[in-house]
């Protein structure tokens, strides 16, 4: 039986191009190998807890309940025209060209509230 689960999980690692479920596949297979949570977690840099996560989802829908869902989380504020915008103007001008003071963090990054404030200045969000 553990053969043929491992043989299938194989099979489903071959096909998927999804990187985070062909991992969730891996861990599922090392564990029907024998390896503990936490071997499986250090190998794959995941916690302990997240390794159980996919066993239990495995356990319980097989496949099926491996795939990846929507990500939890508040609903992005720009529109998808703003989200090119914004993608041109970072790929294109430095921030400096935009009419933005960058101050600059420790490590050399521009503060986040500095951000919120640019994209504020452009799109005029209430809150961010």
């Amino acid at each position: 039986m553990r053969n043929e689960e491992i043989e299938r999980l194989n099979a489903a690692m071959k096909q998927t191009s999804d990187k985070r479920l062909y991992e969730r596949y891996l861990a599922v297979r090392l564990r029907l190998e024998g390896h503990t949570f936490d071997e499986i977690g250090d190998l794959l840099s995941r916690a302990r807890q997240t390794i159980g996560l996919y066993w239990r989802a495995y356990q319980t829908h097989r496949l099926s309940g491996l795939k990846v869902g929507s990500f939890p989380g508040q609903p992005t504020k720009l529109t998808e025209e703003q989200r090119k915008q914004l993608a041109v103007m970072l790929e294109q001008q430095q921030i400096a060209n935009v009419g933005f003071e960058a101050r600059y963090t420790l490590k050399g990054h521009v503060a986040c509230r500095d951000f919120f404030d640019l994209l504020n200045r452009f799109w005029k969000f209430s809150t961010l």
